[in-house]
Parts: C-alpha cells; structure tokens; sequence
C-alpha cells in the first residue's frame, strides 16, 4: 500500500507543470534589416522591454496572448499583426487532468507554468516613413486639407492659394 502511495505523489508531482516547468521563457526580437528599436512585450502577467533590437527578455509565462511593440523614430510596423503570439498549452499541463483536477489546471492557468509561447524569436519587420507611404502619407495629407480648408473658411487664405496648395499636397 506504501508502494502505491509514493507512485502516485510522484505522478501527481511529476504532472503538474507548476511545480516541473519554468514560469519565465526567453524571447528573442528583430525588426528585420532596422536595427535600434525599442520593444515592449505584454501580458497578462507584465511588460518586458528589449532596449535595442535585435534584443532578448526574459517574460513570465501567461495564458494568454503575448503583444509586440516595437517603436523607433522615422520608422512605422511594416506588418502590425506580427506582434501577436498566442500562448499554447505544455504538455505537463495535461497531467493535471488525470492526477490534478480542477485545482491544478487553474493553478497552472494562474501561475503561468502551464503554457507556453511557441515562437520564442519574434520577428517585427520596420519600415522607414517615406512620403510615398500610403497610410501615413494619406493621413497627414487628410489633415494638412484639413486646416487648408480651415484657412480658406476663416478668409486667412483665397480661393486660388488654397487650390494651389493643394495641388502641392495631392502630387
């Protein structure tokens, strides 16, 4: 009876990711061929900061979703929806549901020691701000009309400098 006992803690011990599995993982970030960015990664447990790409943190594990951020002057997310990860449940996790239960799977959940980020290198492509920038081009030039038209409504500027100005912004 002794015997049976001691297998059974050790198969509970062994199958919960709690108590076998690190709650930290190391992620790598690039912002391809930009080098200097500055990136925060967040969850549900913190934010976790690579000074200057390419870059390594240290991020406690959650049960959740993992979100990129990365940031430098003159330069824009070349593909924003890179900086998701969606965490993954460890295989020691899945000892709770036979030895564990209810309690352990949650305390797993809670603690973060039972998923896991899969991809630990991140890659968040930048790209230089240029004039011919589509999206951010667009919207500053929607704003410039914007307090063109302004101008033109409060009588600062004529009819003939507002157009001239912008035939300047459309081309």
């Amino acid at each position: 009876m002794k015997f049976y006992f001691i297998i059974f803690i050790f198969l509970i011990l062994n199958n919960c990711a709690s108590i076998s599995e690190s709650k930290n993982q190391s992620m790598s970030v690039t912002t391809g061929e930009i080098t200097g960015a500055m990136c925060t990664l967040s969850n549900s447990k913190g934010s976790y900061y690579v000074n200057s790409t390419p870059g390594s943190v240290m991020v406690r594990n959650a049960c959740d979703q993992l979100t990129v951020t990365c940031s430098k002057k003159g330069y824009i997310p070349a593909n924003p929806s890179a900086g998701s990860i969606q965490d993954k449940s460890k295989g020691m996790a899945w000892g709770n549901i036979i030895f564990g239960g209810i309690i352990g799977i949650a305390v797993d959940r809670q603690t973060g020691a039972g998923c896991t980020y899969p991809q630990q290198n991140i890659m968040f492509p930048m790209q230089k701000i240029s004039g011919d920038n589509n999206n951010i081009g667009s919207n500053n030039n929607i704003e410039k009309l914007k307090d063109l038209k302004e101008l033109l409504d409060a009588e600062i500027i004529t009819q003939e400098e507002f157009d001239n100005a912008k035939k300047q912004i459309l081309n």
